[in-house]
């Protein structure tokens, strides 16, 4: 995004680590683009991207489980009658040898595994052909794309008065930047540590180190996989949320003011229920207002009143709102329960059936890399009540 609209929207300035892994992203994503061995999005080049970066994250995982098992039983037999014989303080300097020699290859593995999922990024928004270049949103992509890769959590950032976090409790939101900190290398380190600690006095001591090889592997396959799936949730968004303008432009002669109220507050609605700064929130509430109210400056949110006007609404703007908040919805994955309780307010309040299993299927093909089809999301948008 141009500087201008970073300080207007009071955009969190990514940290020394996701700048490097954006600007990797950029060169890397924008050569594979002319390349004709990843031209034409199709399922068998995605699938093929996240198992390939699925299998590198296994063979890291075996590779540094068995570096690490094996030094650890080599090392045991330095010692006649093993190291737990040896009175505590002789066995200080093993552990503390051992421990820095695991942090050595996790903070190797945790380095591949970085680059493994930025390589993955890279060919995922490439093949989704979502632009990474310095125009205005584009950088919010891409640093987005960089956090996903890095496993970095979302920043608290509030776009046109909406606070994603504005309904989440204090005890959440704190819980959930906690969990945060444990990222891929240090989740990784722990597990060993705990695993060893678990089993140091079993019977089944003798085969940690045999145990550890296809825990690590798995532990890794897990976490790459999860990082494919956001990263792949992100590329898709600015795709979508061409959608929901095309959607937009389907009523002649605009929205009326009161349509456009309604539909920025229930967007806003929407987004906070979320309880997550997702980039795709983001990218949708700045693309709507400048769609529909570009002088706004701020979105004062008021569902409580606006609920009771939806039904004022013509058919055609009952129906545009109804459809951009069901896609506003999948946008940053799979509903939450929130969100999904919103929907259905809103479509009784329009009247409308709502269709909870449409919007399960239409969130499952989105997550899944098939984009959004506007079939489908009019299947959530039931048949209008008697």
């Amino acid at each position: 995004m141009s500087g201008a609209a970073s300080q207007a929207q009071d955009l969190p300035a990514p940290n020394a680590l996701e700048q490097r892994a954006t600007l990797y992203l950029r060169h890397k994503s924008n050569g594979l683009e002319h390349k004709d061995s990843v031209r034409g999005f199709d399922q068998d080049r995605l699938a093929r991207v996240r198992r390939n970066a699925v299998i590198r994250a296994v063979v890291s995982g075996l590779l540094s489980g068995a570096i690490i098992g094996g030094s650890e039983a080599w090392l045991r037999l330095a010692y006649q009658g093993g190291i737990e014989s040896l009175p505590f303080w002789d066995q200080v300097p093993y552990w503390a040898a051992f421990y820095a020699f695991v942090g050595l290859v996790t903070i190797v593995e945790m380095a591949f595994l970085y680059w493994n999922a930025l390589d993955a990024t890279a060919r995922i928004n490439a093949l989704l052909g979502a632009p990474l270049d310095e125009q205005e949103r584009s950088e919010l992509l891409s640093v987005g794309l960089a956090r996903a890769a890095l496993e970095s959590p979302n920043p608290h950032h509030v776009v046109h008065g909406v606070d994603p976090y504005a309904l989440m409790p204090r005890w959440r939101l704190i819980a959930r930047n906690l969990l945060y900190k444990l990222k891929v290398g240090a989740s990784s380190f722990i597990l060993r540590i705990v695993m060893r600690r678990l089993f140091a006095r079993a019977a089944l001591r003798g085969f940690i180190p045999l145990l550890a090889i296809p825990l690590y592997a798995v532990w890794n396959a897990w976490i790459t996989w999860q990082i494919i799936d956001e990263v792949r949730l992100r590329a898709l968004g600015p795709g979508a949320i061409d959608t929901v303008v095309d959607i937009l432009k389907t009523n002649e002669g605009g929205l009326s003011v009161q349509a456009i109220d309604i539909l920025l507050h229930g967007v806003a609605e929407t987004v906070m229920r979320g309880y997550d700064a997702h980039p795709n929130y983001i990218l949708l509430v700045e693309r709507l207002v400048d769609e529909v109210d570009p002088d706004r400056k701020k979105i004062e949110t008021d569902w409580a009143n606006d609920r009771d006007r939806l039904d004022k609404l013509g058919d055609r703007e009952k129906t545009i709102v109804l459809d951009v908040l069901t896609l506003a919805t999948v946008l940053a994955g799979r509903p939450r329960r929130a969100q999904r309780d919103f929907q259905k307010d809103a479509h009784e309040q329009a009247g409308h059936r709502f269709e909870p299993k449409a919007l399960k299927k239409l969130a499952k093909a989105f997550t899944a890399g098939s984009g959004v089809d506007a079939r489908e999301i009019e299947k959530v948008r039931g048949p209008a009540a008697n």
